[in-house]
């Protein structure tokens, strides 16, 4: 087709019709992919905790020791002691044990 009917074409359609351009600034290569991050965790604990108590994440089913990031940050959570904490099926992080 010549290009001044293409040029028509182009003023004429609606864009809707027209073949969508690809967004990547080398066509060969398909835009990149945003990497997952995980949640960030709440500024401040929740109160409660001490030596001797894990936080337990109720919605996953981990406990984390005191020190640890997410310790008093998930969103649905509870201090109980470790013990309560395995009774109630949940696994520390990583696979750890905050307490012997």
């Amino acid at each position: 087709m010549p290009r001044l009917a293409v040029a028509l074409l182009a003023l004429l359609l609606p864009a809707t019709l027209l073949p969508a351009q690809n967004s990547s600034p080398n066509p060969a290569q398909p835009a990149a992919k945003a990497k997952r991050q995980p949640p960030k965790p709440q500024a401040t604990a929740a109160p409660g905790g001490g030596a001797d108590k894990v936080w337990v994440n109720l919605g996953t089913s981990v406990y984390h020791c005191p020190g640890d990031r997410y310790y008093g940050k998930t969103k649905d959570g509870q201090y109980m002691t470790e013990k309560q904490a395995k009774a109630a099926g949940a696994h520390g992080a990583r696979k750890q044990t905050c307490f012997q």
